[in-house]
């Protein structure tokens, strides 16, 4: 909060990101429930699932454009790139209203997809004003308040949209436009604010010119090297790792959950549907506060440490899961494990900010998102597998044992890589 009140153009970046998440999480919903409307709807909930992974696969060529734009272009091109955005869901928008034939659909799926696309570039594109603006010794705090007021905006607006959308019986043109005026209002954010942006622009465009000529890179040598980078920074290279090992048990979680408490009465709160949102919001909250308020104590405890405390607290979940089935316990639990998370992903980009150059800021970050996500998919699969080929418990157990291995692993890369740099700028 502290940077976000003293730091203007800090500022200007956060509420450009804040007002295009309104529109995204607002839309992102209704989208679902249009696709739940369509004759072919199990196929459409399936595409649409599908089409929100795709742009992950695109997040490191993304990451090496973003890198080597010319600054001197790199302003406009973000604003520019958001009206475009607006632009789309305006199309969007009038397509919506025509009849819900499969070609539409699919045209509807291209929009999205295409303004996903966009969006990865342009974050970027961005992540060079906050190296610039956001002194490193703040950026952990700095990312963690925009990363928890994101959350917050997720919770409320998707409560918000599912009782609007009722509201004013399913005008799904309406939030289309919304996502578009969504995007248009976050480049104007930015353009009041241009001055500084283009002259840093500048500034950093003059230190290339006055600097070495560095090797000219190809789009294989560049993400490349932003693998080789990564390599060399061990505390980082190790918690790439963790992620994987995180998400993998992470995504399959929601799942698993929901199949076991389906047979377990003993751990809901009155109803099944009330235990299931009672278990996602302790989480979700937990992670957001954890964000908001990252020099609680737990700034001095290194990054693995922090994975290592999420992994034991799954294991006491899966335990409670299978044998204890105390309510009580489950949301502790749940809690314990989220807390850890809401502080990891903005410490660890402030490393990066730290020991990454330019010409690889973006592309390395894309990197670790993309290596971060890979464990997700196979974790649905593996677990959701085991549930449906033995029984949730078997399922919970085989959780259990792979949460404990990570505890293991963490606290083995705590002891050799403590990132005792990133916890020397938070102290």
């Amino acid at each position: 909060m502290k940077e976000y009140l003293a730091n203007h153009q800090f500022r200007a970046l956060a509420n450009s990101d804040f007002l295009s998440a309104i529109g995204s999480v607002l839309f992102n919903l209704v989208f679902l429930i249009y696709a739940q409307t369509l004759p072919f709807k199990t196929l459409a909930l399936s595409l649409v699932s599908i089409i929100n992974l795709l742009p992950t696969l695109f997040l490191i060529l993304n990451g090496y454009w973003a890198d080597h734009t010319d600054p001197r272009r790199r302003f406009k091109l973000v604003v520019g790139l958001r009206v475009v955005q607006g632009l789309l869901y305006v199309g969007l928008a009038f397509l919506i209203r025509q009849p819900g034939t499969l070609l539409t659909f699919g045209l509807l799926l291209a929009i999205n997809f295409s303004s996903d696309l966009i969006a990865n570039f342009t974050s970027g594109l961005l992540l060079h004003y906050e190296k610039t603006f956001i002194k490193q010794d703040a950026y952990a705090s700095a990312m963690g308040f925009s990363s928890g007021i994101r959350n917050v905006i997720s919770m409320v607006f998707q409560a918000f949209g599912a009782s609007l959308i009722l509201i004013l019986h399913n005008n799904f043109a309406l939030f289309g436009l919304i996502n578009a005026i969504s995007f248009v209002l976050a480049g104007v954010v930015l353009w009041h604010d241009r001055h500084a942006f283009t002259q840093a622009d500048s500034d950093e465009h003059a230190k290339k010119v006055q600097a070495p000529a560095a090797p000219a890179e190809n789009v294989k040598t560049g993400i490349f090297r932003a693998f080789a980078l990564l390599y060399e920074e061990k505390p980082i290279f190790a918690m790439v790792f963790l992620a994987m090992g995180v998400n993998t048990l992470g995504t399959s979680m929601d799942g698993l959950t929901s199949v076991l408490l389906a047979n377990t009465k003993a751990l809901w709160l009155g109803t099944f549907g009330t235990t299931v949102a009672a278990v996602n919001i302790v989480g979700a909250l937990s992670i957001t506060l954890a964000a908001l308020f990252m020099h609680d104590g737990l700034q001095h405890v290194p990054l693995a440490a922090l994975t290592g405390i999420t992994m034991g607290s799954l294991v006491v979940f899966a335990i409670n899961m299978v044998w204890w089935q105390q309510p009580a316990v489950m949301l502790a639990s749940m809690i314990v494990a989220s807390y850890p998370i809401g502080k990891i992903n903005p410490r660890l980009q402030g490393m990066i900010m730290g020991k990454i150059d330019d010409q690889h800021l973006a592309a390395t970050s894309s990197v670790i998102d993309t290596a971060s996500l890979v464990g997700a998919p196979l974790g649905t699969v593996i677990f959701l597998g085991i549930a449906n080929l033995s029984s949730p418990q078997t399922a919970w157990i085989v959780f259990g044992g792979y949460a404990a291995l990570m505890v293991i692993a963490a606290t083995l890369c705590a002891i050799k890589w403590p990132d005792t740099e990133a916890v020397a700028a938070e102290a």
